[in-house]
């Protein structure tokens, strides 16, 4: 029997990313939306049937279809549909408000999309409630800081949430005070989880439109597949359920929140017992993750230091758990094996997410457990070769260090600055790292994210000449961080992240390549567009 391609698109310059990084100029793939081979176009070409679709390419460069291995996905789609005051000045950000508060009903809760970064005001001090209370003084206000870790409210917002004066800090977060001792407007982890609890909670039909718009965006990006951090039981519903509908479109893999500790919801441990989901949905959608919290973020003075912030003496951040809770949430999921992923930021929280994760292994050995270290920011001793050894995944997000460069220098100081945010540092030890955005708090953009990665510059060149450039990784490794490496992360590797025969034909198309203008004018990625994302064959985007 003849063995006819169902597409072919021919005429590109082809980056495979397999093993041997060879390249081709045409792509063949099967009625099951597979990879059936590739290689010059006169070879691929002779693949044609009497029904083969054709795509000419007209000289555009394919990649492995992208992937972002930390978003979160129903925020960022929120972020897209809520008030925009991403990195405004605060007098921009407090117009926004005030002009929200008049056309908004009494009472009327309104919130913000990450998010505001005192970093670029001229006063980079956190903000306070009285300020918004100015701005809007009939409404509860809630506005995220970039990190996704602080919020700023307002004097309503605390009163709809209950806490007054008296109000003691809940274990894991802080209602920030004033010299005086009374409540400033920011509060961090599970204190902001106080404010938010008061908020009237969004429909189906509102959650699946966020969801949706992020699905938008991120395909514009050029991603094939994401994964989702922290997700609640009905984030996870609500995303099953469009892919049963027919409308998910990128390839899935989502991580319950909330599950291994005693303390947490039963409706999430209730869930826990559903997983693994394996590739529902032709591929589409996989839970195979649990995520543990172990502390909060360097910008807002909750992550969990060994040494203080340089600028708040007597202060090293928050560990969320002990250590013994820890390696029992760790164990909880060995036992259900699997996959763990533990956002661990300061130096540490990251320690003890190590020890924890070998004292489960030394238990329950498993040689392929790809148990992860989402952000892995601070590094001050030998923890990514502890990594390395273990068998741990870092999973980094390119844009935060030349996003948090002042602030990072602010906060850690000369000392600890060239080991913060440093993914090149962390890969000489471990070999490779999964690179991903972090969304909302970055954009979901690979490009930029490879952009950063290179140059340690964000999409404004900042800071200029790049912050601690030795901590900077070539091109084909950023490329890899979010191709081969971020499918490794996953577990999918035998099925996307490079373009052989038998993978998924998962392709992004851009009109550039985008090694030789990283090697050539790295600043000029950015300037690099997507054409196409293709996903089992399909064109899911077109520009």
């Amino acid at each position: 029997m003849e063995r006819y391609a169902d597409k072919i698109w021919f005429g590109a310059h082809i980056r495979t990313m397999d093993e041997s990084l060879s390249e081709a100029q045409a792509l063949a793939s099967d009625k099951n939306g597979n990879i059936l081979a590739l290689g010059s176009d006169e070879d691929i070409l002779a693949l044609k049937g009497p029904k083969t679709e054709l795509f000419d390419m007209n000289g555009a460069w394919i990649v492995p279809g992208l992937l972002d291995t930390h978003v979160h996905y129903r925020m960022y789609g929120e972020s897209l549909l809520k008030l925009g005051i991403r990195d405004l000045s605060k007098e921009d950000i407090l117009e926004k408000v005030r002009e929200a508060a008049e056309n908004a009903p009494a009472g009327k809760w309104i919130v913000g999309g990450m998010g505001w970064n005192n970093e670029v005001w001229a006063d980079p001090s956190y903000p306070t409630r009285e300020e918004l209370d100015e701005a809007a003084p009939n409404n509860p206000v809630l506005l995220p800081r970039m990190d996704g870790h602080l919020i700023w409210v307002n004097s309503l917002a605390f009163k709809a949430a209950g806490v007054t004066e008296d109000t003691k800090d809940p274990e894991g977060g802080e209602f920030m005070r004033s010299a005086e001792g009374k409540l400033q407007g920011c509060c961090s982890n599970a204190a902001a989880a106080v404010i938010r609890g008061a908020i009237p909670q969004p429909g189906a039909e509102e959650r699946k439109e966020a969801i949706l718009a992020a699905q938008a965006q991120m395909l514009a990006y050029g991603l094939t597949g994401i994964s989702d951090m922290h997700d609640t039981p009905q984030d996870l519903r609500d995303v099953e359920a469009l892919y049963a509908e027919g409308k998910g479109k990128l390839r899935y893999c989502g991580t319950l929140g909330d599950c291994l500790n005693e303390k947490d919801p039963e409706e999430n441990k209730t869930f826990l017992e559903k997983l693994p989901i394996l590739g529902k949905f032709g591929g589409r959608y996989t839970v195979r993750c649990c995520k543990i919290l172990s502390d909060g973020a360097v910008g807002a003075q909750s992550a969990a230091l060994k040494e203080d912030f340089s600028d708040r003496p007597g202060h090293k951040g928050t560990l969320m758990y002990t250590p013994d809770e820890l390696y029992h949430m760790v164990k909880t999921a060995a036992e259900h094996g699997l996959q763990v992923a533990t956002h661990s930021i300061g130096d540490a929280a990251i320690d003890e997410i190590l020890d924890a994760y070998e004292a489960v292994l030394n238990e329950i050995p498993n040689p392929d457990h790809r148990w992860r270290i989402e952000h892995f920011q601070t590094v001050t001793n030998d923890s990514p070769q502890r990594a390395a050894r273990l068998g741990v995944v870092a999973s980094m997000q390119p844009m935060h260090a030349p996003n948090s460069a002042s602030m990072a220098m602010r906060r850690l100081g000369e000392k600890r600055i060239h080991g913060a945010y440093a993914a090149g540092l962390v890969m000489k030890s471990t070999g490779w790292v999964a690179f991903g955005s972090d969304a909302p708090v970055s954009a979901p953009s690979p490009l930029s994210g490879i952009h950063a990665a290179v140059t340690r510059t964000n999409d404004q060149l900042l800071p200029e000449g790049g912050f601690c450039m030795e901590n900077a990784v070539s091109p084909m490794d950023a490329l890899k961080g979010y191709t081969i490496w971020a499918a490794r992360a996953v577990f999918a590797d035998d099925v996307r992240g490079s373009l052989e025969p038998g993978k998924y034909a998962d392709f992004t198309v851009l009109d550039r390549d985008v090694i030789e203008v990283a090697e050539t004018a790295p600043h000029d990625i950015l300037k690099i567009k997507v054409l196409k994302t293709v996903i089992g064959g399909n064109c899911e985007y077109k520009a």
